[in-house]
């Protein structure tokens, strides 16, 4: 029987907080402390420089070299920028934004690009009308200058996690995270997916605490399993094309056990695809993040629980994304293929950074 879709904001009635740390989510965005919002619109005001020059060179853009090193193995290839950054810069800081992701979209493989790390969350976008001003100037821009690449957008929806729809203390935790950040609840979410301004998103739910969830009488598991269904029935994958999100890079590789790593497979695998996540995205392969080097394998790169049920997971045939950037890896010729040899056996695609600053 096809369930219909229900307006989210009717659903969703009141609003609350969240608890929200990188491991609930992918790398937190860094504090805005400029939270006015622009009197006018902040980007595209002038047309973006275009080029017809070819791709940039793999030899001389190390940022080409590690897409190109990646897509040679067989890997997809994602830009990744904060163009939210680039847009509230001025015009022009987005167009030069734009024009290099113009040219990294001839780089064979590129699929297209992720403009937003956690979209209307801590980014410096206050209201949902900004980040639709935003969004749609994006796609514009980026439909003159990358043609037939799609746009991919990284979100948190705390509200999805306060679960509003089972009761009073959930849809107050709900309204508080919702006049927190009126960009990034739900209703704002599916207005930009009803106006076609993200091709593919990158989701969280915004997960709290065990102990929340313990004082309502269900396990985190069952909370994760509670917001992908709300997700799946308010149709969220008929209008855009859904991926999953989860952090789960460690100081020194991911230090859980087996059994761990199989619960953050259960949980951030298997719960999202089952509702209808095309692909999940695993933050991240090498970072440096709060004073720490954050990755999913030691500095030995020898196998640990989590890659162990990676690889699993890959030959279940489950599409698996991380994030690389060449800062990151290793200078030395032998080391960098071997990387990128061992990120090919895991993941289908990769965000490679963008190099827009």
């Amino acid at each position: 029987m096809k369930v219909a879709v229900v307006p989210l904001a009717l659903l969703l009635l009141f609003s609350g907080c969240s608890n929200e740390t990188p491991g609930a989510g992918q790398s937190p965005s860094p504090g805005i402390t400029n939270t006015e919002t622009p009197s006018q619109p902040t980007g595209g005001s002038t047309p973006p420089a275009t080029s017809s020059a070819p791709a940039p060179n793999p030899s001389t853009d190390r940022y080409v070299g590690l897409a190109t090193a990646l897509h040679k193995r067989g890997v997809s290839i994602w830009w990744e920028t904060d163009l939210v950054a680039r847009w509230l810069d001025g015009p022009a800081a987005f167009n030069q934004a734009i024009a290099r992701l113009g040219e990294l979209a001839k780089v064979p493989g590129t699929i297209g690009f992720k403009v937003s790390d956690e979209l209307g969350y801590r980014d410096g976008l206050i209201t949902m009308a900004q980040a639709a001003d935003f969004l749609r100037q994006s796609k514009t821009e980026l439909g003159k200058v990358a043609p037939g690449k799609q746009l991919l957008v990284d979100a948190i929806v705390p509200e999805l996690g306060c679960l509003p729809w089972r009761g009073t203390n959930q849809q107050g935790c709900a309204q508080r995270v919702r006049l927190k950040y009126p960009a990034a609840t739900a209703a704002a979410m599916e207005s930009y997916l009803r106006a076609g301004l993200i091709d593919r998103l990158d989701l969280s739910t915004g997960l709290l605490e065990d102990s929340t969830y313990a004082k309502w009488g269900l396990t985190k598991r069952e909370a994760q399993t509670d917001a992908w269904d709300r997700v799946r029935n308010q149709g969220w994958a008929q209008l855009t094309i859904l991926q999953a999100r989860k952090a789960l890079a460690e100081p020194d590789g991911y230090q859980g056990s087996a059994e761990q790593a199989g619960a953050d497979a259960t949980d951030y695998i298997d719960i999202p695809v089952t509702a209808g996540a095309k692909a999940v995205d695993i933050w991240t392969w090498r970072q440096q993040y709060q004073g720490n080097t954050v990755s999913l394998l030691g500095t030995d790169l020898s196998a640990n629980s989590l890659w162990t049920e990676l690889v699993r997971q890959r030959g279940r045939g489950r599409q698996l994304v991380t994030h690389m950037t060449p800062s990151a890896m290793p200078s030395d010729d032998a080391a960098f293929a071997r990387e990128c040899d061992l990120a090919a056996t895991v993941f289908t695609a990769v965000f490679v950074a963008a190099g827009t600053g």
